[in-house]
């Protein structure tokens, strides 16, 4: 069983919270040989700041705000969630990601995506944005236009 640091759940009520500027944290495990969870960072530059603090030879764990909608007047925050597994993501590592997972999702409980990513284009903007367009339901992007 996977354990979170403290850190980590204060992080995830930030990134939820709309006063705040915030809209990312990702999540590592303490080191190779621990399942101890800890805050590895967090910011405001959304999914392109978060994708560039990836390590190939981590697993980690993000979380992102994101706001989508189809003019001004129709914003709607939204969260992705994605589990990074880089290409060199250690075997005994690997085999633990989906338990882990499962204690990671106790603290971040609510989010609209969740994304399982080994390349930095598994977390491609317009895919995302797609995925979570399709989350909301009815889509009403070109709605009017021939």
């Amino acid at each position: 069983m996977a354990t979170l640091s403290a850190e980590a759940r204060t992080a995830y009520e930030d990134v939820r919270a709309d006063a705040t500027a915030t809209n990312w944290l990702l999540l590592e495990y303490e080191n190779d040989k621990s399942d101890n969870i800890v805050l590895a960072g967090t910011g405001s530059g959304g999914l392109a700041e978060i994708k560039t603090k990836l390590d190939d030879n981590k697993a980690a764990y993000g979380f992102v705000r994101v706001v989508v909608g189809n003019d001004e007047l129709s914003q709607r925050v939204k969260f992705l969630f994605f589990v990074w597994c880089g290409s060199g993501v250690k075997v005994m590592r690997k085999a633990k990601l989906s338990i882990h997972t499962a204690n990671v999702k106790q603290v971040i409980q609510v989010f609209s995506v969740e994304v399982p990513a080994s390349t930095q284009e598994d977390l491609s903007e317009s895919e995302v944005i797609s995925l979570i367009k399709k989350s909301m339901g009815a889509n009403y992007d070109g709605q009017g236009t021939k």
